[in-house]
């Protein structure tokens, strides 16, 4: 299997045999840190199984069995770490927000590891995600969902399992993802009438950042925590490394594309909020 250093992006052959159960500690030839690298798939007991007391609810079976659809969708296994702790998550956010939440506004999911060992990204999208803070006439969920990663890493994740800064990822789709991206999908009219669909805003938040967030997070300082990309044209961010997109940062495209027209309202107040 293929694993990259975080820091220095330097990356290594290794065979999955030769890792331990409780991993390893070594010392990586680019930069010389010290890094800690996991097996892929790290076996628990199963901790998503529905209650006895809610099994004869029809909306309790109905929800245990969407997030179990969501979380395989995913690429993740019954049975390890990293499926349990996104079971955690959608249980929080459910608590948070209710039992639809995901359904009626979200669309979850992580993205495909490509050959040049791109790191996983647990991926929100929908109008639920715009704008990254509240504004006069939309209620962001964004705040809410940074707080409840934060409280169920610090309450299921003491170890520190689930940090970027000291681990080498393995690059495969079963990877626990290492970035959170919220993005607000539009359409763009192009000026020969085509319809060019991209994203208006993305927020991009490593879980290192989130961890120290405290779980009523506000989102007051959010540019303090993430990148935020705002747009009235599509946009595109596959070119940032890492540490780039984990770099926090507010970076605004006021100016549409001679090409494409977008007059979207929540768009257009995103671009007014962050001039």
């Amino acid at each position: 299997m293929y694993v990259q250093c975080v820091q220095c992006t330097k990356k290594y052959k290794l065979s999955p045999g030769s890792i331990p159960l409780g991993g390893a500690a070594i010392t990586c030839k680019g930069c010389a840190q010290k890094l800690f690298i996991e097996p892929r798939d790290r076996v628990e007991g199963d901790m998503t199984r529905i209650p006895v007391t809610k099994a004869q609810h029809k909306k309790e079976v109905k929800w245990f069995h969407r997030s179990e659809e969501i979380i395989k969708e995913m690429g993740y296994e019954k049975k390890t770490a990293e499926y349990n702790m996104l079971f955690f998550f959608l249980r929080e956010f459910r608590k948070r927000f209710g039992i639809t939440f995901f359904d009626l506004n979200c669309n979850v999911r992580v993205k495909v590891i490509d050959r040049e060992l791109m790191y996983n990204r647990l991926s929100f999208f929908g109008n639920c995600c715009v704008p990254p803070l509240k504004d006069n006439s939309f209620e962001s969920c964004i705040p809410g969902i940074l707080g409840g990663i934060a409280e169920v890493l610090r309450a299921k994740d003491s170890s520190g399992r689930f940090s970027v800064a000291n681990s080498l990822r393995v690059a495969y789709p079963d990877s626990f993802p290492s970035l959170v991206r919220f993005v607000f999908g539009a359409s763009f009219e192009a000026s020969y009438g085509e319809m060019v669909y991209g994203n208006a805003v993305q927020v991009d938040i490593s879980m290192d950042k989130i961890r120290a967030l405290p779980d009523n997070y506000q989102g007051e300082d959010l540019g303090e925590h993430a990148r935020i990309e705002v747009s009235r044209v599509p946009i595109e961010t596959g070119r940032l490394t890492f540490r780039e997109l984990t770099t926090p940062g507010l970076f605004v495209n006021p100016d549409p594309d001679p090409d494409l027209r977008c007059n979207d309202p929540a768009v257009a107040r995103l671009v007014e909020r962050f001039m």
